[in-house]
């Protein structure tokens, strides 16, 4: 995911919480439309569908559901954009 999300840039901090989420659904639609290069990239269709995918990238944004802070949601962005396998 990291190889075809490169070109997303996450700015310094977002000025509030609807352009943090705003930020987020981006970042969600994004990943989302790379899921088909990904599974061509790495053979995944025997492994995973791609509705799986979506759901564990979903799943992965609704743990940090719970934040409220705008400037909070940048750093998560940032640590997804740079390792999105999650470790």
């Amino acid at each position: 995911m990291a190889f075809t999300l490169r070109s997303v840039k996450v700015p310094p901090n977002s000025a509030s919480l609807e352009e943090a989420r705003s930020r987020v659904f981006d970042f969600f639609r994004q990943a989302c439309r790379s899921i088909p290069t990904i599974m061509d990239i790495y053979n995944l269709d025997d492994v995973v569908t791609k509705s799986e995918l979506r759901s564990s990238i979903s799943s992965e944004i609704r743990k940090n559901s719970h934040v409220t802070n705008p400037k909070d949601h940048n750093p998560l962005l940032r640590k997804r954009l740079m390792r999105p396998d999650g470790t």
